[in-house]
């Protein structure tokens, strides 16, 4: 498994490396390397203890809630003049 880790270097405390998404396990360390080493070690302890489960979570709606939004520009007075400038503006794009 890979996993993303934020490196950098800090004034007097040498290096910080910390997961992507996971402040908790952050390490500093003398060089890269080993704060590197630190966050690997950190996140293989943190995996091995944990599991992962999903949840569900109710929204109080039904369907796709990524979907509510859609269509909503149909009622949008200015609508029409925003895809004529859309139109405008990818012709102006392809015309050398």
């Amino acid at each position: 498994m890979e996993y993303p880790i934020i490196v950098r270097a800090e004034d007097a405390a040498g290096y910080v490396a910390q997961p992507i998404g996971l402040p908790e396990l952050r390490v500093t360390a003398a060089t890269d390397d080993e704060a590197v080493a630190g966050v690997r070690w950190a996140l293989q302890r943190w995996l091995a203890s944990d599991k992962l489960v999903r949840v569900s979570v109710a929204t109080g709606k039904t369907g796709n809630p990524w979907l509510d939004a859609f269509g909503r520009s149909a009622t949008d007075p200015d609508f029409d003049e925003y895809l004529k400038e859309l139109r405008r503006a990818r012709q102006a794009d392809n015309d050398p």
